[in-house]
């Protein structure tokens, strides 16, 4: 079924932070697989399991803990949407004479749509690598790739090195509007989203639409 990316990055949001991200990183990460969707990246599906696989984690043990490379992170594995902010945030940090190395990381797709947002503020391409594929972020938020689908998408790396660079190589992305998204991954985002609504009460049952306990027949 397809929905449009409004829908997709309201229904990610929410479900990140079901899963337990604060508010703000819950927000970039709705931001960014609705960005990985208009460029054409299948990421619905690895956006979940990213989720499932950090439900309830303590992002602190997930995220950089120093920007110094190679970035780590003291559980062991990095979120790419934790990693994605901080590289945002050290946007103007970066060496262009040198490359930063990015440690083990799950699902570093996720970090191209932080990259396309460094690009911007740098006004510079910034090209990410990792196990046999290149993403090229330019200036202007177009993305180019090279590689296989299959190394694009895949589920953690060991590293990424991420530099400055002039290069206009690679496949540019398509323009989508909309998105695809199979029923179990509705069903298993839907279900994250749904921890961050508030039960319903007594009162709130009395207040809200429907007859409450007054009977109309």
């Amino acid at each position: 079924m397809t929905y449009s990316l409004n829908e997709v990055e309201a229904l990610a949001k929410k479900a990140a932070r079901g899963a337990g991200m604060s508010w703000g990183l819950a927000e970039d990460a709705g931001k960014a697989l609705r960005t990985l969707l208009e460029h054409g990246v299948d990421a619905v599906g690895p956006f979940t399991r990213l989720l499932t696989a950090n439900d309830g984690a303590d992002h602190a043990a997930i995220a950089p803990r120093a920007i110094n490379s190679p970035w780590t992170a003291p559980g062991g594995i990095l979120c790419p949407v934790a990693t994605g902010t901080c590289l945002s945030d050290h946007a103007h940090d970066l060496d262009p004479d040198k490359e930063t190395t990015i440690g083990h990381t799950a699902f570093p797709v996720f970090l191209i749509p932080f990259a396309l947002a460094v690009a911007r503020a740098r006004a510079q391409t910034i090209t990410l690598c990792w196990q046999g594929t290149t993403a090229h972020a330019l200036t202007d938020g177009t993305l180019r790739i090279d590689g296989s689908d299959a190394a694009f998408l895949i589920p953690e790396t060991d590293s990424i090195q991420c530099r400055v660079s002039a290069t206009l190589s690679g496949r540019p992305t398509p323009h989508m509007t909309r998105a695809n998204m199979t029923d179990e991954d509705a069903a298993c985002l839907n279900g994250l989203a749904h921890r961050t609504y508030a039960p319903a009460t007594e009162e709130s049952r009395l207040s809200g639409a429907g007859a409450g306990l007054s009977d109309n027949d």
